[in-house]
């Protein structure tokens, strides 16, 4: 964890273009949380499992290191519950992540202009926690138990959006990132016999307000 900040702080921190005033921003964003399931195998029986619909918001910190290239290191609360679902039964199970990363932002268009398409790729770390109190039984627990365990996993994360200037020092951001991280098996633990296995894509639009200074 101290490993992680340090990079990501110091990323923030390359010589500027000779002549260039130093662009920074601060912005706070909020949105939706989005996941795609995965699919659990026990025998020849199928169950589907993953987490929930939920809510996302955080705190960034950027960067402009050139006109047309930036960084920011970003912190993101989401709230997802965990879930199993198959043969007409389902199970789920309150739970809660931390993201904190580094992207590098490519804009298309100059800081003078009023909308500021970028795109952006990073990477960084992703926390998981199952918040929930675990049964006696759980249904589907042939396939997967929704555990109440913590686990750190790596995270990349791609995405795109736009900022777009409202008045002096202030902006509008609307964006997307997709964050990439592998199956968190002590939160979603396959069964004795069960197959489950691959990354999670965790899909975030968010729409936020900055400031630069």
């Amino acid at each position: 964890m101290r490993t992680l900040l340090l990079i990501t702080t110091a990323a923030l921190l390359p010589a500027q273009l000779p002549g260039a005033d130093p662009i920074w921003d601060f912005a706070a964003v909020g949105g939706g949380s989005f996941y795609l399931s995965k699919t659990v195998t026990s025998e020849s029986a199928k169950a589907s499992t993953g987490f929930r619909t939920g809510f996302a918001g955080g705190l960034i910190l950027g960067h402009e290191m050139h006109r047309n290239i930036g960084g920011e290191i970003r912190y993101l609360f989401l709230k997802n519950d965990m879930k199993v679902s198959g043969n007409g039964e389902s199970a789920t199970f309150s739970a809660q992540s931390h993201a904190i990363h580094y992207d590098l932002l490519f804009y298309t268009a100059p800081p003078e202009s009023a909308v500021r398409p970028f795109i952006a790729i990073g990477g960084g770390g992703k926390y998981y926690r199952g918040t929930g109190t675990e049964p006696a039984y759980q249904p589907l627990s042939q396939f997967v138990l929704l555990s109440k365990a913590d686990q750190w996993s790596g995270m990349l994360a791609a995405g795109a959006g736009f900022k777009m200037a409202l008045r002096s020092g202030l902006h509008l951001r609307l964006e997307f990132r997709d964050y990439m991280t592998p199956l968190p098996k002590k939160l979603l633990t396959p069964n004795r016999g069960a197959e489950l296995s691959g990354w999670l894509h965790n899909f975030v639009p968010m729409l936020g307000i900055g400031v630069t200074f």
